[in-house]
């Protein structure tokens, strides 16, 4: 690096040799490993006088295989990179709002990207002239305006390919606006540069004890030596001296890539191919934070949300209150063979949680498809457990013998007990199924990553496992997708976006519904369980109606609209 430092921000991207972006991607990753797994944090002194540099900002994403895993920056005209790259490095690790902290068995399947920022420059053009003023690949987007900001690292564009104007849509979205906010008088738009340095997480691992410590564990348990595979795959040149030939990640709300191109499970969770655990009960994860961790603050919940036991002849209508729209129209409670139920905090969706489950008719087996919000264990998941502990004392049975049919007919399901072990998706609504029908038995199964031909591929299994059920003369059991629909944007946005959602939802087809999801960037967690049992039902003739049962957002409860998640009610038969 030469010149004064303090002089180099201002008017461009920050100029870095090679040299020095590798040294600020080790004293990241060295960063990350110490707030993950301890060890030695590194010192400001170590990064030498790039420490200092005075830049617009710093990121810090990590992608896992592929898909974003976190990536969170710290930005203020001038901050000096080693202190801004050091906020965002701890943040990547531990805080980002949209996935769970790292854990150390992540770090073999990561990629860690390093970014310096500079050139901030308010767009003044309006119009034709501004969408000019954007150079694809060269520019960032930042936008401000109502309250709200977002902004967009130059490699968003390429990666997804937008052209200057879907771009400026993009940033809208992020902030929370209408996607023309851009045009508007009232938002102030910036363009910024960037350059950035990536290499896999376990690059050259020897050079942090902690690290090697855990990539020797690895080579040990897996009979390979993963770092040198890794290092001989990655000879090349990391740097780079403009963005746009790293397009690698985005900070829109991408929660979701459907062409994954491996599917592998995570080492934690595989045991002979297998994951089964000794557990006989899978401990509660959430109770008390997402539901009440006590019989009676439920029951009494139950109560207030009309929740009916079906021993308890119940009214035709059950209302759903201020909390959603239009339950109970009188429909058969019979004939029903899925629901869709949202899996939220008890206190945002509980009530048309309820309603949904109102309008079903629970029989001895419930299999929820649930999607997978956390990155250990198996992608294909089924909780091997005998209960499901739901706190104070209570526990509701799973069915282990048809978790023991259904794995063996509907390849790449597996029994694991690491992915249900903290995952809310399926535990949220135990209490509430079990509520309805006190002898039923509860089975949970997670979809992570998946690519569209595995959900095809699996869904078929499982019709043909649920028409050899029936041939057997077993009752067919109720299946429930467990999904919330888009999430952290404000109100307007989120049900402007749902409504794209559920209209392709409503028309029954699945493949419709995951192009729609993924073409608008709809955060809807749960698409994947949902295309997977749309499909499967399909294929046996038993998907040809469908009843909206209702729709809310937590803003209705929180009163907060301006970062909200979306949930709905619907019925399929």
């Amino acid at each position: 690096m030469t010149g004064d430092a303090n002089e180099r921000w201002e008017k461009k991207a920050p100029t870095l040799a090679k040299e020095e972006m590798e040294r600020a991607f080790f004293w990241a990753r060295d960063r990350v490993v110490a707030a993950v797994a301890g060890g030695t944090s590194p010192k400001m002194g170590d990064l030498g006088e790039i420490a200092t540099l005075r830049v617009l900002g710093a990121f810090v994403s990590l992608k896992k295989r592929g898909r974003l895993r976190s990536c969170m920056g710290a930005m203020r005209e001038g901050i000096a990179w080693g202190v801004a790259l050091d906020s965002a490095a701890v943040s990547a690790a531990t805080s980002d709002p949209r996935f769970p902290p790292l854990s150390p068995d992540e770090f073999y399947d990561l990629d860690l990207e390093i970014w310096a920022l500079g050139g901030m420059r308010v767009i003044s053009e309006r119009g034709v002239d501004q969408v000019r003023a954007i150079q694809i690949g060269r520019d960032g987007l930042q936008i401000e305006g109502r309250g709200r900001r977002g902004l967009l690292l130059p490699s968003v564009a390429v990666e997804f390919g937008w052209d200057a104007e879907r771009f400026l849509e993009a940033v809208c979205e992020k902030a929370g606006l209408a996607r023309d906010a851009w045009t508007s008088d009232e938002t102030r738009l910036s363009a910024f540069e960037g350059v950035s340095f990536k290499k896999p997480f376990v690059y050259l691992a020897s050079k942090n004890p902690t690290l090697a410590r855990i990539v020797a564990e690895r080579n040990k348990a897996s009979g390979e030596d993963f770092e040198v595979s890794v290092n001989r795959a990655n000879k090349g040149d990391s740097a780079k001296s403009a963005s746009a030939a790293r397009p690698t990640f985005t900070l829109a709300p991408n929660f979701f890539r459907w062409n994954v191109p491996t599917n592998e499970q995570n080492s934690e969770s595989k045991q002979n191919g297998e994951s089964v655990g000794n557990e006989t009960t899978r401990s509660a994860a959430v109770a008390g934070l997402f539901y009440p961790a006590t019989p009676a603050a439920r029951s009494a919940l139950f109560d207030e949300f009309g929740l009916t036991a079906q021993n308890r002849q119940s009214a035709g209508n059950v209302g759903i209150g201020k909390n959603g729209e239009g339950a109970g129209n009188g429909e058969n409670r019979r004939g029903w063979s899925a629901a869709l139920v949202p899996h939220a905090g008890w206190i945002y969706s509980g009530r048309l949680a309820a309603a949904t489950l109102n309008r079903l008719e629970i029989p001895e087996t419930v299999v929820v498809f649930a999607p997978k919000h956390r990155a250990e264990g198996a992608d294909f998941a089924v909780m091997p457990a005998g209960r499901w502990d739901v706190g104070g004392g209570e526990s509701v049975p799973s069915d282990p013998d048809f978790v023991e049919r259904f794995v063996a007919a509907v390849p790449p399901f597996r029994k694991d007990v690491v992915a249900h072990r903290r995952e809310h998706a399926v535990e949220t609504l135990v209490p509430l199924i079990a509520r309805r029908n006190p002898e039923v038995k509860i089975v949970g199964a997670l979809i992570g990553r998946a690519t569209v031909d595995e959900l095809a591929a699996a869904a078929a299994k499982f019709a043909e496992f649920l028409q050899s059920e029936e041939k057997s003369g077993r009752k067919a059991p109720l299946i429930l997708i467990s999904s919330d629909m888009n999430h952290f944007l404000n109100d307007e946005t989120t049900r402007r976006l749902d409504a794209l959602a559920l209209d392709a939802l409503e028309s029954l087809d699945p493949t419709r519904l995951l192009e729609t999801v993924r073409r608008e960037k709809i955060s809807m967690c749960g698409v994947l369980p949902a295309f997977f049992v749309l499909t499967a039902l399909s294929k046996i003739g038993k998907l040809s109606k469908t009843v909206k049962v209702g729709y809310a957002t937590s803003g209705e409860t929180s009163g907060d609209r301006e970062r909200v998640v979306g949930y709905a009610g619907y019925l399929f038969g």
